[in-house]
């Protein structure tokens, strides 16, 4: 069965199922199909559920209870695509960054690089210091429930804070990737370069814990 044929992603996202119907649509696709879903280093779940030449759809999970982070607990960041998400379940806090570079202080600009594939297990992903360093501000805080929704422009820094108190699930397009590098506001402590890859979860097992 097509994707399409179960998960009408389109109307999932515009709000044209209600949250909960939504959430479950997926649940039952992710236990029948068991897709190999990716740990992020940051400790949420990430699940393919489509692409195209133009666009890919993403469930995103993230668990309840302290979120466990490999890798560099750095959470300001930005995309190569234009990101537009709905909340499904849970709760989270969107904030979008300005940046300025400096010549000391703030914090250390990290690029993050991917040897193949990103939605592979076996591809290796890095974090790699550009000698550069950056103040960041807070420009505006957007806090979503279920059936809300923000958007993230490709290259702006943001941050989306999730609750430890329940479990949060988004539905995620991503569109209009371009060949733009990806930025981490890092932290200083680290290695110039931080390798690592993201573990790889039964799409049965994340559905569980929806």
């Amino acid at each position: 069965m097509r994707v399409e044929d179960e998960l009408p992603l389109r109307d999932l996202l515009l709000g044209r199922f209600d949250a909960d119907e939504g959430l479950m649509l997926i649940k039952r696709w992710l236990t029948r199909e068991n897709p190999v879903c990716l740990r992020h280093p940051h400790g949420f779940y990430v699940a393919l559920l489509k692409r195209g030449l133009d666009e890919e759809w993403r469930f995103h999970l993230w668990p309840k209870g302290p979120r466990v982070i490999t890798g560099m607990p750095a959470f300001v960041h930005t995309h190569d695509s234009d990101v537009e998400s709905r909340v499904l379940s849970g709760a989270l806090t969107n904030t979008l960054y300005d940046i300025a570079h400096v010549s000391s202080e703030g914090q250390p600009l990290y690029q993050v690089g991917y040897s193949a594939d990103r939605y592979l297990s076996t591809t290796r992903n890095w974090l790699e210091n550009t000698g550069s360093r950056i103040i960041v501000c807070r420009r505006e805080e957007q806090y979503v429930i279920p059936g809300k929704g923000y958007i993230v422009d490709a290259d702006d820094f943001h941050e989306a804070t999730i609750s430890e108190n329940c479990v949060t699930a988004t539905l995620v397009r991503m569109t209009a990737r371009r060949p733009a590098t990806v930025y981490v506001a890092g932290v200083d402590g680290y290695a110039s370069r931080i390798d690592f890859v993201r573990t790889p979860v039964a799409g049965r097992q994340i559905a569980e814990q929806i």
